[in-house]
């Protein structure tokens, strides 16, 4: 597939007008479909348009949406709407004449990808990338609890599971993780994960979806254990007999930071890249193969979703 980055004729969406934050980039192939793609966590707009940039060049319309941490949405991972993603799929198909629309992101944005692809059926592909499979208590970026999910559907909470650890208190928790040497403090996120109970409640319900879906997970995923979700979700579907394809991998050796754009990000997404992802270190030459393999993989399943007898 052949394209170009197309930035002279992108359309702004804000929430006071659109009910949704985004940026539409119109693409040279498959007119009748689109790609939303969502950033992660502390990722601005300027980093999940950088996230999104080998979708741009493969040609795709591409609407990079904003669920926070944009001007104007909220700084903290707390009662985040799904309703941007329902805002924005109908935006797409009444503004755009859209068909069918594809989600996919990165880290805290796969999860919400998951979640709102459980949501809302016209989604009819679904890429989530380093995901977690449980939706968690909001917090402040101190780490303080708030009582509410992260996430919101129709003015009310989704379920969530509480982040009971951090009533340890972070000292106790960070000494954890040091004294744990399969974590240290630079994983100590990982450690949170590992060492905080979740419930069914707040598990996301993949077996709703009406979507293929192309999980990609990094072995011993340093911030979340990505790569025990995905075999979870795997088997839920496959227990459940999901009627739609459904394609995965775990890379052996990459890190968390499974996403386009590193070369342009700044601010706390650059330290957590440089201080927060040991595999960074450990495995550069295979983390960046890994990078460069999930790209064509991710264009690849588009390119079957896009040709073949769509479903959304």
């Amino acid at each position: 597939m052949t394209g170009s980055i197309q930035t002279v004729i992108m359309e702004r969406c804000n929430v006071k007008d659109h009910s949704f934050a985004g940026i539409y980039y119109p693409g040279s192939v498959s007119p009748e479909k689109a790609v939303i793609a969502a950033g992660g966590a502390s990722c601005d707009e300027k980093t999940s348009v950088s996230m999104c940039r080998f979708l741009r060049k493969a040609g795709y319309n591409v609407l990079v949406l904003g669920f926070y941490m944009w001007e104007g949405l909220p700084k903290e991972l707390v009662s985040i709407p799904v309703d941007y993603v329902e805002n924005a799929v109908n935006w797409l198909r009444t503004e755009k004449n859209i068909r069918h629309i594809a989600m996919t992101s990165v880290s805290t944005g796969a999860g919400y990808t998951l979640l709102a692809a459980s949501l809302i059926p016209e989604i009819s592909c679904v890429i989530p990338v380093v995901p977690y499979d449980h939706v968690m208590e909001g917090t402040t970026n101190r780490f303080k609890r708030l009582g509410r999910s992260v996430y919101t559907w129709h003015g009310k909470d989704i379920p969530y599971a509480p982040w009971a650890l951090l009533d340890q208190g972070l000292l106790r928790i960070f000494r954890g993780a040091v004294k744990d040497k399969k974590y240290g403090l630079k994983r100590f996120m990982r450690y949170g994960y590992d060492h905080n109970p979740v419930t069914e409640e707040s598990r996301i319900r993949v077996e709703n979806m009406h979507a293929d879906v192309l999980f990609l997970a990094a072995k011993n995923d340093d911030a979340w254990p990505s790569d025990e979700a995905v075999p979870r979700m795997v088997g839920v579907l496959k227990e459940c007999g999901y009627p739609y394809r459904v394609e995965s991998h775990i890379y052996e050796h990459a890190s968390h930071a499974l996403t386009d754009g590193l070369d342009e990000m700044t601010g706390y997404a650059k330290w957590a890249l440089n201080h927060m992802l040991p595999a960074e270190k450990k495995y550069p030459e295979e983390c960046e193969e890994a990078r460069q393999d999930s790209f064509q993989r991710i264009l690849r399943f588009l390119d079957d979703w896009a040709t073949g007898d769509d479903h959304g």
